[in-house]
């Protein structure tokens, strides 16, 4: 069992996330939760398609350093269309840096797929919230 398998098992056991979410994970792995891909991808084209408009970043911080930053998704779909400019080596080196830091992912494949509209889609599931020891909170997510 690989270790990025593993991360996302105990995920779900920690109630981190879902089952879908685990199951969405472990299909961008190759490594399906039933072992077939069409059916994970086919689960994945029946759930209800959420029309995502801006990503956002919210801090609340104790001191007052307050952040509301809301970006538009179609800047981001033009900046993954703008990706295919960058040079092959740069995607091997993020891709070597990810691996050095446990996560074997390839941004080159994942890019090259064409795809931008399931990415931005797959993005839509992102919720990120950190609170902080000293009372600052941050949250990351689409609308």
């Amino acid at each position: 069992m690989s270790e990025d398998r593993k991360r996302i098992l105990t995920m779900v056991a920690d109630g981190k996330i879902t089952a879908e979410e685990a199951e969405r994970l472990l299909g961008a792995l190759g490594e399906g939760g039933n072992g077939a891909a069409g059916e994970t991808s086919a689960l994945q084209s029946a759930s209800p398609k959420k029309d995502l408009k801006y990503l956002r970043v919210v801090v609340d911080s104790t001191q007052g350093d307050n952040v509301n930053v809301r970006v538009p998704v179609a800047l981001l779909r033009a900046g993954l269309k703008l990706s295919a400019l960058v040079p092959p080596q740069v995607y091997q080196k993020v891709s070597a840096n990810m691996a050095e830091k446990g996560m074997n992912f390839d941004i080159n494949a994942m890019l090259k797929s064409g795809d931008v509209e399931q990415l931005v889609e797959s993005m839509g599931e992102l919720n990120v919230d950190v609170n902080a020891a000293n009372g600052d909170k941050v949250r990351v997510f689409f609308e």
